[in-house]
């Protein structure tokens, strides 16, 4: 089976991942082990709820900024809220049916859908080209991933950002540097940076904020209803040549 691309949720649209990997990179043992413990305590989860306030400049150099809240519920249920300088959206997923929502332009559509969220990021981002906010902290292959497609992973030591203490870990390829800060108390995310090598104007920061482990989050909340007088309006997958 071809691994998954590490980061892709984020930086395949900005086009930073390289596919090469080395057999010969420096990974520092202290920085697994926390990615270990990340995806660890993200995997015990039955529910969780987190803000990402991200920014990102892609390879045209648009400054694009976004605000979104992620809930997840079990294995098959999700719902994101999104605000952007490029218009609001939102996404719904029941195990069944994935909705999307542009409130600029009064649309949205009802997709069948997998029956686990992570086969649902892993299909709507390769098909539509949707991007998921902080979604590659959801694979359990995290540290994999990582490995496989960074030649160095390297343990920054401590960092208080805002109050909050944090390990820095960072990855490093031929093509792009991405940086980690960590939670020491909770070995959740906190913020995220990845910057392009051969390209200064490709960049991406988020942090990430408002962690509820365990939250009850009902049902209804992952059900789309189409708003009285909007269009539905066919997805349009990517024109991949």
């Amino acid at each position: 089976m071809k691994k998954r691309i590490i980061l892709y949720s984020l930086l395949s649209a900005l086009f930073f991942v390289s596919c090469n990997s080395s057999e010969e990179g420096k990974y520092d043992t202290r920085a697994i082990e926390s990615l270990d413990k990340l995806t660890e305590t993200i995997g015990k989860m039955e529910s969780l709820s987190y803000t990402v306030e991200g920014y990102i400049v892609n390879e045209k150099s648009e400054e694009i900024s976004k605000l979104s809240d992620v809930y997840l519920k079990g294995a098959n249920k999700m719902f994101i809220e999104n605000q952007s300088n490029k218009g609001n959206k939102s996404f719904w997923y029941n195990g069944e049916k994935f909705a999307y929502f542009l409130f600029n332009k009064n649309e949205y559509d009802i997709l069948d859908a997998p029956d686990n969220t992570l086969k649902l990021i892993d299909s709507i981002n390769n098909k539509y080209g949707i991007y998921f906010p902080a979604a590659d902290f959801l694979y359990p292959s995290l540290t994999d991933d990582l490995m496989d497609n960074y030649d160095q992973i390297l343990y920054f030591g401590d960092e208080n950002i805002n109050d909050v203490a944090c390990i820095v870990l960072e990855a490093t390829n031929e093509e792009t540097i991405v940086q980690i800060w960590i939670v020491k108390e909770t070995n959740l995310p906190h913020k995220m940076i990845v910057e392009s090598k051969t390209n200064e104007n490709k960049y991406y920061e988020a942090e990430y904020s408002n962690w509820r482990i365990n939250p009850k989050l009902p049902d209804i909340m992952f059900e789309f209803l189409p708003p009285s007088g909007s269009n539905k309006v066919k997805f349009q997958p990517l024109n991949k040549k």
